[in-house]
């Protein structure tokens, strides 16, 4: 850890010195000139760091350079300590996945040698903050959390702003703003977010100012200054002077397209395709072009998938490290229980001997002695009967842990596939627009007969294909809003409920709510309860989405079958409990078309539905397997034959 540190002040001190040319040429001399050992490991740490904000292929290469040294070394601390090189220079380029993953493998090196590598934890957080995970990034930034760290206040305050919290970002950006002033070397984060916080409150050439000091301190900063440029362009587009905007949007595009600094990339094309859209059509779509392209290098299906994959992982990793824990403590207070029980037992053994010998021939006494052995065991079975229900408790709450994570997760990500889907569905109904109004302007024109058909002809092409990626692009957005609902927890807390009636309700619900729907929907409904099964302790709201669900789906079946063999057929749906030996049952069953064979081994899977395009996201019985056999440690099962119909049965725990 000592070595770790100070990794962060040199980081800084070089990116504040602007690396300059003498000082780097004085560094590469000693690599020259170095053997392959721990010193040059940590001569290429320092040329990384030289280059990590100015170029980061070159910090790449460097860093590459010295990981690779450092494992044929057998260096443990130099691939720990090279790890924010690589860390910092990927996620400039937008290789958030990549980051991750060296932050990690480092954290994890640290874990081995049994250090608290508190830095990398903040290393990581600064690897959630550029992928636009504000959340996660603020957990790590606030485990690093130091009352004397500009750094940390700086990345703190300006993770608040992200989320939406301008009270806690301009507490942590003023301390690290006033701290910066009586430093030598200068960092331009309090400055441009004390300009963000400033134009948000209208005070645009206050903010302008602090931009511009901002350049000045990291003037020969790339980062920075992509950075500075685009603040500036943001203020004057908020002013109402375009061209200034897309002036400075201009200067920040060429310098990231430069050095391959995509985020940054991104946030030019964006704001540039948002100052032409009403200007200049065709600069606003080379602008959005670039942009989807740049998007498209950050957030591609395969990178997000990787920092999914990567992030539980890491998750579930610190859950089984927390379980060994709690389970290493249970069995320590197990052994001590036990202890003391045996202790309890070898005093009242004592006791009763000594009773036993004193009171031998009066019944009387030894009827109380019996009593008392009685009261003994009784409080015995009473704690053992406690212990166990402990266990089960624990179970359970490791077992919401889990799935209250993944959820979260989950949750996130269909948040972040919300906008750009949103951001596809609007254009596509402007473009819907403009191409009727194109066909109005063409009336006005004057064209040929046959020049105004060719052109109608392609304009009502244009439109056609806008409209399937409208279709398209509504039936992505309910898939987004199932994941949602599939992630989405409820209280958790079992009560006693009376699941006939809870049947009985969603059963009406259902039915109702389709014949709202649709008025020409109807079908014959059966029940069959069995009273004997009394109150269950279950979470109501859970089950009740798990019956709905399936009894919206018997619906959906013969209501199809129906529509295809019209005439002979009487649509029915069942529903039915019984009790069983310590569970209880319930059966929804159609006389729909009933499952495929080949599919029936997926339909639990999540996104897998039989249902058409756009009628179903595949969601509904993937969130019920996992209610039923997760939360209520139950089971949930399907009977179908082909063209007779299907039965869902529940098995719950009484």
């Amino acid at each position: 850890m000592k070595k770790i540190f100070p990794l962060c002040f040199l980081l800084l001190f070089l990116s504040k010195a602007n690396a300059q040319n003498k000082t780097i040429d004085s560094i590469k001399e000693k690599l020259s000139a170095a053997k392959e050992d721990t010193n040059k490991v940590q001569i290429l740490i320092t040329l990384g760091l030289a280059y990590v904000w100015n170029k980061p292929d070159s910090a790449l290469m460097y860093g590459l350079k010295a990981r690779e040294l450092s494992q044929q070394l057998n260096y443990i601390d130099g691939e720990i300590e090279v790890a924010p090189v690589l860390s910092e220079a990927l996620s400039s380029k937008g290789n958030f996945s990549k980051a991750l993953e060296i932050d990690l493998q480092a954290m994890q090196l640290a874990e081995k040698n049994g250090k608290q590598n508190l830095f990398q934890e903040y290393m990581i957080g600064g690897v959630y903050f550029y992928s636009g995970d504000y959340t996660k990034a603020l957990e790590y930034f606030l485990k690093y959390k130091s009352d004397s760290d500009e750094i940390t206040k700086g990345f703190i305050g300006e993770t608040y702003y992200h989320l939406g919290g301008l009270d806690s970002a301009f507490f942590y950006i003023s301390k690290a703003y006033e701290m910066d002033k009586n430093y030598r070397a200068h960092w331009t984060v309090p400055y441009y977010y004390m300009a963000l916080i400033e134009a948000k409150q209208g005070k645009f050439e206050n903010a302008l100012d602090n931009y511009r000091l901002g350049l000045l301190y990291g003037k020969n900063i790339n980062l920075d200054i992509a950075n500075g440029y685009n603040g500036i362009a943001v203020v004057f587009k908020q002013m109402g002077q375009v061209d200034s905007a897309a002036y400075y949007a201009k200067e920040a595009m060429k310098l990231a397209q430069r050095e391959s600094l995509t985020p940054n990339v991104l946030d030019a094309s964006a704001l540039l395709t948002e100052l032409y859209i009403k200007i200049n059509t065709d600069s606003a779509f080379k602008y959005q072009r670039i942009m989807l392209d740049a998007k498209d290098s950050l957030f591609s299906e395969e990178k997000i998938k990787q920092l999914q994959n990567l992030s539980f992982n890491e998750q579930m990793r610190q859950q089984e490290l927390k379980q060994t824990i709690q389970q290493t403590q249970l069995k320590y207070r197990n052994r001590l229980n036990i202890y003391i029980l045996l202790a309890g037992l070898l005093i009242l053994l004592i006791v009763v001997l000594g009773l036993w010998r004193r009171n031998i021939f009066k019944q009387k006494s030894y009827a109380l002695l019996h009593k008392q052995k009685q009261e003994i065991d009784h409080q015995k079975t009473q704690v053992e009967q406690t212990l166990e229900r402990l266990k089960s408790t624990q179970s359970q709450l490791i077992q919401s842990e889990k799935m209250a994570s993944l959820g979260e997760l989950t949750s996130g990500i269909a948040h972040e596939i919300q906008n750009p889907l949103n951001f596809v569905n609007n254009f596509s109904e402007v473009n819907i627009e403009l191409t009727d109004e194109l066909k109005d302007e063409l009336d006005k024109t004057q064209l040929s007969p046959e020049e105004k058909v060719t052109i109608e002809k392609i304009a009502d092409d244009i439109k056609s294909n806008q409209e399937k990626i409208t279709f398209h692009g509504k039936r992505a957005d309910s898939i987004v809003k199932g994941m949602l609902q599939h992630s989405r927890s409820s209280n958790g807390i079992r009560e006693p409920t009376d699941i006939n009636a809870l049947a009985d309700e969603y059963l009406r619900l259902a039915y109702h709510g389709l014949r709202a729907k649709d008025k020409s929907f109807n079908s014959s409904m059966k029940t069959d309860f069995d009273e004997s099964i009394g109150k269950i302790n279950i979470v109501s709201q859970d089950i009740g989405r798990v019956i709905l669900n399936l009894i919206t789906n018997a619906f959906y079946a013969v209501t199809e079958k129906k529509n295809r063999v019209q005439d002979n057929f009487e649509p029915t749906v069942s529903v039915s409990t019984k009790k069983l030996d310590h569970k209880a049952e319930v059966r929804i069953s159609d006389n729909g078309d009933g499952i495929p064979e080949k599919v029936l081994g997926k339909i639990f899977q999540p996104f897998f539905t039989t249902k058409p395009t756009g009628q179903g996201t595949g969601l509904g019985l993937s969130m019920s397997y996992d209610i039923i056999t997760q939360g209520h440690q139950g089971e949930l099962k399907v009977e179908t034959k082909e063209g007779e119909g299907s039965t869902f049965i529940i098995i719950l725990p009484v």
